[in-house]
């Protein structure tokens, strides 16, 4: 039972140091279980089978929130969505836990190879940004540590990457301090804590001494605050243009500069032809708004007699009139798209039925009157080197999303933790305007200036500073990357050659 309970419990410690509990260092116990049940594993075998269930209990109580999405929402029998649960969370433990297991199991023989962990972690968090699919880096280890904002400053420098590599040695550097009493252990766990210690002092007076530079400009965030079963009812479609149409005239009446709504907020496609009765008065009526307007649309035409779907972003200018758009190019794979080659689960799954979204090919900045927009649909805001490489030519990141799907669950404050990240990774403001909650205007060193909580209607209004400057980060990740390659196989080498001399008679 212990080889069963006690990484059923690790994966708890870790799941309860992310939003929206955030628990503080608790997840430092979760790694402690994890590398102890490694270091006393008989086999890989018992290694391997135990970081699986740690996986598998880490992906139950953290990402739980897929099964209300697909009950509620996809109209996926109970039963049946949480068998896909189970398949999804043995995946997911399979492609983050199981690696990382064997991994250490076979390092284990060096005396010091604990302290590669980090490196190791950390190198199949990247490995997540691009696969499976167009990736799932959801819930990497570094947010378990960022809700300490000044610790969090260190993503200017390495991303959410360097963070997640602090939280994993800060978690070796207890375990072996507390497994070994040597000499060594305890220094690097000192060592730890100084690190620590000296990255929150620098991270507090970063916070402390940042003051607003670039193009000011005033910005209006509208929520609508409509449910997925409303966005859902084509009856509705009429009442949601008009909650939309009232919300950004009471906008424009203030000085504002640029309009921004969620993703997919207003039911109509601008670019089918012929114009239907819906779309037709919708632009009727936001000629009298005359403010520029960055919307998110579902996005259907013909061409060359095929019909096409993204999820795109528009920006419209003051006279009414769609100027430009960028289309999603990270999906959600099955829910914006079925990868090949599981075409037959949309026979199991009512709600794979029908159009597949398309993906954008494009990273394109939308740009209107000093504006270089880096439009992030949904969770693209949580890929830390595509928005990295996106944000180089911009200088305002825009999240555009609908969390709806999850309701109250732990995913909309995940969701916004990851995306609040990535100002202060790319060293810009961010606007986050979700469809219901939580949408804020969030400054270059993560502090939210102005939010608006979950399941509530409102407007936002604040200003912005266009800065292109950008972050160390964005302009150097693959430098970034390199070094990182380089620390760890200089590391490898000295552990196996002390390794090597200790083992000579």
């Amino acid at each position: 039972m212990k080889k069963i309970v006690l990484p059923a419990i690790a994966g708890l410690l870790l799941s309860l140091s992310f939003p929206n509990t955030f628990i503080p260092f608790v997840y430092i116990g979760g790694f402690f279980l994890i590398f102890y049940t490694i270091q006393k594993s008989r086999t890989l075998k018992e290694a391997l089978l135990s970081v699986f269930i740690a996986g598998f209990s880490f992906s139950i109580f953290s990402f739980y929130w897929i099964i209300f999405a697909v009950t509620h929402y996809g109209d996926v029998n109970t039963a049946v969505a949480v068998l896909m649960f189970l398949v999804f969370a043995s995946a997911f433990s399979a492609v983050q836990f199981v690696p990382f297991g064997a991994g250490m199991y076979y390092l284990r023989r060096y005396r010091y190879a604990f302290y590669l962990a980090p490196f190791i972690w950390v190198f199949l968090e990247v490995f997540r940004e691009f696969f499976p699919f167009t990736g799932f880096p959801w819930n990497l280890v570094g947010y378990t540590l960022t809700y300490i904002n000044p610790v969090a400053q260190i993503a200017y420098f390495g991303g959410i990457y360097i963070i997640s590599f602090l939280a994993v040695f800060l978690a070796v550097s207890v375990y072996q301090f507390f497994m070994e009493r040597g000499v060594l252990s305890t220094g690097v766990f000192l060592i730890s804590l100084v690190i620590f210690t000296g990255i929150f002092i620098w991270g507090k007076h970063r916070i402390n001494s940042y003051t607003d530079t670039g193009t000011p400009k005033n910005v209006a965030v509208i929520q609508g605050n409509i449910t997925e079963d409303i966005k859902m009812d084509e009856s509705s479609r009429l009442d949601i243009i008009n909650k939309y149409l009232f919300l950004m005239k009471k906008a424009a009446e203030y000085d504002v500069d640029l309009i921004v709504l969620p993703e997919s907020a207003i039911p109509i496609y601008p670019l089918y032809k012929p114009a239907g009765v819906y779309s037709v008065y919708f632009f009727e009526n936001l000629r009298d708004i005359k403010k520029p307007i960055i919307s998110g649309f579902d996005n259907v035409f013909y061409k060359n007699d095929r019909i096409f779907l993204y999820n795109s972003v528009f920006l419209i200018d003051p006279s009414g009139k769609p100027v430009d758009y960028y289309s999603k190019i990270k999906l959600v794979p099955f829910g914006e798209y079925v990868p090949f080659p599981f075409d037959f689960l949309r026979k199991l799954f009512p709600y794979l039925e029908g159009y597949d979204f398309y993906f954008g090919e494009e990273k394109k900045i939308l740009r209107y009157d000093g504006f270089k927009v880096v439009p992030l649909v949904c969770f693209e805001a949580i890929f830390p080197v595509f928005v990295a490489d996106f944000s180089r030519k911009g200088n305002l990141l825009v999240n555009l999303t609908n969390d709806a799907w999850f309701g109250k669950t732990s995913a909309p404050f995940q969701h916004f933790e990851m995306a609040r990240v990535r100002a202060i990774e790319n060293n810009m403001y961010l606007v986050r305007a979700a469809n219901t909650g939580i949408s804020a205007v969030i400054n270059p060193v993560g502090v939210p200036v102005s939010t608006i909580n979950l399941f509530e209607e409102g407007i936002i209004l604040d200003r912005v500073y266009l800065r292109t400057e950008g972050s160390f980060w964005n302009r150097h990740y693959l430098l970034t990357g390199i070094i990182f390659t380089g620390s760890f196989a200089g590391l490898l080498l000295i552990i196996i050659k002390t390794r090597n001399r200790r083992s000579r008679p």
